[in-house]
């Protein structure tokens, strides 16, 4: 029971730090403030020695298995016949993901002071926990493999966004620059009554405003919304959703649980993720009705992967980051990957019927679950950009390895 208790009282500790951190950034308008937010707080306290909790084993499982459910539940019957047209996009993807291997892992090799699996491994674009663990099982530099994977996933959590934001603020730009043609007579509101609406009605004159109304206090203003989300009617409406929804929810869960389980049991990178998504989609494919997942809960998801990543963020991999040896050659090969990446984000523009956004975070060197939320985040098409992100990590994970034995 008492352990139970600091779990409950870490992760509440843990959240506290991640919202903060959030607020902090977004204060700031840094980049995806939600993932980033906790990151450089709770990493920052673990760099100067401050004793913190790690994260809860079950966050990141729970987090991957949530956010399978988001993607999975996108899949239906029609958007089954569009899966062709992510062959295309994978298959760029891999062979540009397997050449950077190489040619980098060469370069760090060449100019830095990396053993050849340290070199290799820093070159791989895959997932942070897998790579970590063949560093260790390999015998390569665990710090110096956990900095470059640190900076690639920092900076794909950094530069995407700024990216997808800058284009979506020019679209934005482009679009209300344009003359909008006057509209039609049946696209005009009906005709006013000269009546105006008696005193106390609640319902402003047309063109008016309501004195005071821009200038009201922020608390008054979440007062109203309290009030009109917490009344008696709108509580007694959500309990009967709620009790006609749970079979659904329930049954959700436990099939996404089980097919997370499932692939995690059988080695596949983010298995839980992966296995989740499948479930859910082939659920939905067989037309059984599944629940969707409250875009609400996105931002929560975001906080708790940033919270996750903390933990890789140790004294050991800043003494790392500090040394020159390894620092300006680690530089100059993530900037490459990022410049190569937006390269291959191009290619898959114009040579597939995919929007430039969702090239781009196809194409992006960043994790798995990180880029699948962010194009949820951004109402991109998360089920392309996973499927694209699990076929190079497949093909890294099967790919590393043989490079590394070769080299022992």
């Amino acid at each position: 029971m008492e352990m139970h208790f600091q779990t409950l009282q870490a992760t509440a500790l843990l959240f506290g730090m991640g919202m903060l951190g959030w607020f902090l950034l977004s204060r700031l308008h840094i980049p995806a403030p939600e993932i980033m937010g906790p990151i450089v707080l709770i990493g920052a306290f673990r760099a100067l020695h401050i004793d913190l909790p790690s994260a809860p084993a079950f966050l990141f499982p729970i987090a991957q298995v949530i956010i399978g459910i988001f993607v999975g539940s996108m899949l239906d019957k029609d958007s089954v016949r569009h899966l062709k047209a992510m062959a295309t996009s994978a298959l760029i993807v891999v062979i540009w993901a397997l050449s950077m291997i190489v040619i980098i892992g060469f370069f760090l090799h060449r100019y830095s002071a990396m053993d050849p699996p340290t070199a290799f491994l820093s070159a791989s674009m895959g997932g942070l926990p897998e790579i970590s663990v063949l560093a260790v099982a390999s015998g390569a530099s665990a710090a110096v493999v956990i900095l470059m994977q640190m900076l690639r996933m920092l900076g794909s959590i950094m530069l995407f966004p700024a990216i997808l934001k800058w284009i979506e603020g020019r679209h934005y730009r482009n679009n209300r620059g344009r003359p909008k043609e006057p509209p039609g007579p049946e696209a005009l509101p009906p005709l006013k009554t000269e009546s105006a609406p008696s005193f106390g009605s609640g319902t402003p004159a047309s063109g008016s405003s309501e004195p005071g109304r821009q200038g009201r206090p922020f608390y008054k203003k979440w007062g109203q919304l309290v009030n009109q989300n917490l009344n008696r009617a709108k509580l007694q409406q959500r309990w009967l959703l709620c009790r006609q929804l749970w079979p659904r929810v329930l049954l959700t869960g436990i099939v996404a649980a089980a097919g997370g389980l499932l692939l995690y049991k059988l080695g596949i990178p983010a298995g839980l993720m992966v296995g989740s998504t499948f479930a859910i989609a082939a659920v939905s494919v067989a037309g059984l009705p599944v629940s969707r997942v409250s875009s609400r809960l996105l931002n929560i998801l975001l906080v708790a992967i940033g919270i996750t990543l903390a933990d890789n963020i140790t004294p050991e991999t800043l003494h790392a980051m500090a040394d020159a040896r390894f620092l300006v050659p680690i530089l100059i090969a993530t900037s490459a990957m990022f410049a190569s990446s937006y390269g291959i984000a191009w290619v898959i523009f114009r040579l597939t019927d995919w929007d430039f956004p969702t090239s781009l975070l196809a194409a992006a060197p960043g994790g798995f679950t990180v880029m699948t939320a962010l194009a949820i985040k951004h109402g991109l098409d998360p089920l392309k950009i996973s499927m694209v992100h699990l076929c190079r990590l497949l093909a890294i994970k099967m790919f590393v390895p043989l490079v590394i034995m070769t080299m022992m």
